[in-house]
């Protein structure tokens, strides 16, 4: 290597530590920013029901969240989880309807290589995978 080229090659190196480094951040920021106000609504029901996810994040207790499609399922679920204690671990986002009911429970609870036809490795299920998220 010569001088000018070693020195381009420490200069991308300080440029990509630096942009990592800038992602994290903003991931961090991104997930810890959630506000209420991304759910824009008129219906009155629905702020009932901002303000009840609202208490309901600041608790320890799972959440079953149902509804037609369209309704904002996720939208509710992201806020609960991004202004939870458990906001640091994953959000996981399980479309159940999209799922056949032969696989629901190994997709939500995970296998062992084994358990049945077809079942050649060990699998985590989504519950495992959202492990403190």
């Amino acid at each position: 290597f010569d001088l000018d080229e070693l020195n381009l090659i420490v200069q991308r190196a300080l440029q990509l530590q630096s942009m990592k480094k800038e992602i994290r951040h903003l991931h961090q920021a991104l997930s810890t920013s959630w506000q209420w106000g991304h759910i824009l609504t008129n219906s009155p029901a629905m702020m009932d029901i901002c303000k009840d996810t609202a208490k309901i994040a600041l608790s320890q207790a799972s959440v079953l969240i149902s509804g037609e499609s369209g309704t904002g399922k996720e939208l509710i679920a992201r806020a609960i989880h991004y202004n939870s204690r458990r906001a640091k671990g994953p959000f996981i986002k399980v479309n159940c309807a999209a799922l056949p009911e032969s696989l629901l429970e190994s997709e939500l609870f995970g296998h062992e290589k084994g358990a049945f036809t077809g079942a050649q490795t060990l699998r985590q299920g989504l519950f495992e995978r959202a492990n403190e998220g």
